[in-house]
């Protein structure tokens, strides 16, 4: 157990240095939009699986015309969907469509803005050159039988459900995924259909936890409300853990006198594995376990520890826990001098624009306090910047997290 105050490094290896990865389920291809593959997707047959006609046009015997022909009687069309045709007298064509398996006795077409057609012959533009198999999509050139087309760790996004559809996967097996809880704690907080009381406020953490989980593609997030009571806690924490995978709190874990969340967890048998990391904001923020392995993320109340605790820890631990390649990083570099006053890492909410040249420039939006959540409002996310470094010139690139 982890009882000090630890940096950002450390909370890493300790969150992510033993996750156990939720079960695989065979799910319909059509429900399983956004989910994590589980098994690779294999080729059953070449791709293309025949040779194909990328252009409308004819389809010719290409010596016929290196022999000086132009013209060629048509003997057919060879729609798209049909069985190959035999082109019985190599000096004819067939009309062809796009996408059509190519005649037998064919290698080479013309499209059909560059031919002429009358009285049921085909002639080739003068001056338009042509050369062997061209505008053709040959048999196993872009893959073959047997081979690896989607690697299992990989989200299925429209090209790989597409991919998927092609190899006639009418199921998959995908990751499942994980019932969430998203919890808020404290008296303070009254429902957003209320008019608050002048010292009470309206729940917000909560939906904003809930609506960047959803957005990431997770549907099965519940969120609740516990008032500040420690019976009532032991009870409602312990229910939710049994019923959900991950519990993710919000608010309740600093040091004041109500702040029950880490007493009530230890109570219930969830082990912390630390409690204080060395950034700002968010230095309160506690982590720990029960015996089945269940991980508790218990985020400080201040709206801007909470919404940047979600995207630096809670986003990469389920991507770990789904089985999921690697996230690649993005980079940012900042518009102007900056200067802070903290030792410890520091997560700037940040404006980004594109360059021209392909970079990304980060202005900083800095909030009043770790309570001004309106001012995330106007960011795309935020750089994460390191610890015992006080003065960042312009031009400092760090590692942007998105919203």
């Amino acid at each position: 157990m982890t009882q000090y105050m630890i940096t950002v490094e450390e909370a890493d290896k300790i969150i992510f240095g033993d996750i156990k990865t939720f079960p695989a389920v065979q799910i319909p291809l059509q429900d399983a939009n956004g989910m994590v593959l589980r098994e690779d997707l294999i080729a059953d047959r070449d791709l293309p699986p025949f040779n194909r006609a990328t252009m409308d046009g004819i389809a010719i015997h290409f010596p016929s015309w290196e022999s000086g022909n132009c013209t060629f009687p048509i003997e057919g069309i060879q729609k798209a969907g049909e069985a190959s045709l035999t082109l019985v007298d190599h000096s004819s064509c067939f009309e062809i469509m796009t996408g059509a398996v190519l005649p037998a006795g064919c290698d080479c077409i013309i499209p059909v803005e560059n031919i002429g057609i009358d009285k049921n012959k085909a002639k080739i533009n003068e001056g338009f050159e042509l050369t062997r198999m061209m505008n053709m999509h040959m048999q196993g050139s872009d893959h073959k039988k047997g081979n690896k087309l989607v690697l299992k760790g990989t989200r299925l996004f429209s090209p790989q459900v597409a991919v998927a559809a092609s190899i006639g996967k009418a199921e998959v097996s995908v990751t499942q995924s994980p019932k969430i809880a998203v919890i808020g704690t404290g008296d303070e907080l009254v429902g957003i259909d209320q008019k608050p009381k002048p010292f009470q406020i309206r729940q917000s953490n909560s939906y904003a936890l809930s609506a960047a989980l959803k957005l990431q593609g997770y549907d099965q997030v519940k969120r609740f409300h516990i008032k500040d009571d420690k019976n009532d806690m032991r009870r409602q924490f312990g229910r939710i853990l049994n019923d959900f995978d991950i519990v993710v709190l919000s608010g309740g874990v600093s040091m004041g006198k109500f702040d029950y969340v880490p007493e009530v967890l230890k109570d219930i048998g969830v082990k912390v594995l630390f409690h204080k990391v060395k950034q700002r904001p968010g230095k309160p923020f506690w982590f720990g376990k029960n015996k089945e392995g269940k991980p508790v993320f218990a985020l400080p109340g201040n709206p801007v520890s909470t919404q940047v605790g979600i995207v630096r820890y809670i986003f990469p631990y389920l991507n770990k826990a789904l089985g999921a390649q690697e996230v690649s990083q993005e980079f940012a570099l900042l518009d102007g001098d900056l200067k802070i006053d903290t030792a410890f890492t520091c997560f700037l909410p940040v404006k980004i624009k594109g360059q021209p040249d392909g970079r990304l420039s980060a202005t900083a939006i800095t909030p009043n306090s770790s309570g001004d959540f309106v001012s995330l409002a106007k960011s795309d996310g935020f750089l994460e910047l390191p610890p015992e470094t006080y003065q960042f010139p312009i031009g400092t690139a760090a590692r942007f997290y998105r919203w």
